[in-house]
């Protein structure tokens, strides 16, 4: 019998072994058959035919007809791979709770991920946004956004705060009263950008042209931050805060200072806010956790300062996000309580 080499080559690349190919592949071609059949069919070595159906089975693509002689039966593609996921999928959620058990703590080397495969690339998104603590920034037309609902839901559930940079018309009612919620009207749509606690972007390039395969990349290098970080800057000066859903006032997480200012700056009349942060010492270069009152704030955007004062028990300090210079502490972790 002859098989082809692309389906060979498929199978192959999949883990099979030849073996296994031709003898699946002939009972797809030839229905159920015995040992002899299959052999003589297949090509394959009679002594050879009863382990490779042993393994077949094992990986739920073979069963077996009580009989004699014995007959075999192979479960169509539909069936059999289904299966097949399935194990992937458990191996896969078995391998990811074994790998949280022995994660290194310590700072990772930076590294970029890169991908042609837009499959891939929501993939990235979807694990970044399930991993998120403090805040998501997603910079991202409608169409795509569907993609990520569940996985956007699961995060403000969570208490994690979203911030989407989108179009006007798009019905976000389905997020509105799970969490906190910031939308921003935002023209410049052709690359999606997600960024995630400050600690890694995403970068799906002319999406908005809906390319069959966009190049894309996860980065967590400083440097690729830092301009990204810098665009999303730019995107919410050139953008207007069209929802506000605020369902955690005692939970308000953020990265972004210009973010967690510019709530502070619309709050502060008619609201205590207090501030609880993780933040480095610009003087020391000590990590350290901060609580206190939020007592007043800094925005002036086009020289690229914001930041926002904290009374603590220890004196008032000058708190600034990402790459800050002229503060007291830089901070990616803040967390504040409107009361």
């Amino acid at each position: 019998m002859e098989i082809s080499e692309k389906v060979l080559a498929m199978l192959t690349r999949l883990g099979f072994t030849k073996y296994e190919v031709l003898t699946y592949w002939t009972l797809l071609v030839y229905g159920p058959s015995t040992a002899k059949e299959i052999s003589e069919r297949s090509g394959i070595p009679y002594n050879r035919v009863y382990d490779t159906i042993a393994s077949l089975k094992a990986r739920g693509f073979v069963s077996e007809v009580e009989s004699s002689p014995r007959v075999y039966v192979a479960f169509s593609p539909s069936i059999a791979f289904l299966k097949f996921k399935k194990e992937v999928d458990d191996i896969k959620r078995q391998l990811e709770k074994e790998l949280k058990k022995v994660k290194v703590k310590e700072e990772e080397r930076p590294g970029i991920w890169r991908t042609k495969d837009l499959d891939e690339a929501v993939e990235m998104v979807k694990e970044s946004l399930d991993i998120s603590e403090y805040e998501v920034i997603l910079v991202a037309p409608e169409k795509f956004l569907e993609k990520l609902e569940d996985n956007i839901k699961n995060a403000l559930k969570k208490g994690v705060t979203v911030s989407l940079y989108t179009e006007e018309r798009i019905d976000l009612s389905d997020f509105t009263k799970i969490g906190n919620l910031f939308v921003r009207k935002f023209h410049k749509l052709n690359h999606f950008i997600g960024m995630f606690d400050g600690r890694e972007v995403i970068d799906i390039q002319n999406i908005g042209f809906r390319p069959r395969n966009p190049p894309s990349f996860k980065a967590t290098y400083p440097e690729i931050i830092f301009s990204q970080y810098s665009f999303i800057r730019e995107a919410f000066k050139e953008s207007t805060l069209i929802l506000e859903s605020i369902n955690r006032k005692d939970d308000l997480r953020f990265f972004t200072t210009f973010h967690a200012v510019d709530l502070i700056r619309r709050h502060l009349n008619d609201s205590n806010i207090y501030a609880e942060i993780i933040a480095k010492n610009l003087t020391t270069g000590e990590i350290e956790e901060l609580r206190g009152r939020v007592v007043g704030y800094t925005v002036a955007m086009e020289e690229g300062i914001d930041n926002f004062d904290l009374e603590t028990d220890k004196g008032i300090f000058k708190i600034g996000g990402m790459f800050a210079v002229l503060e007291d502490y830089e901070t990616t972790r803040i967390r504040l309580i409107l009361t």
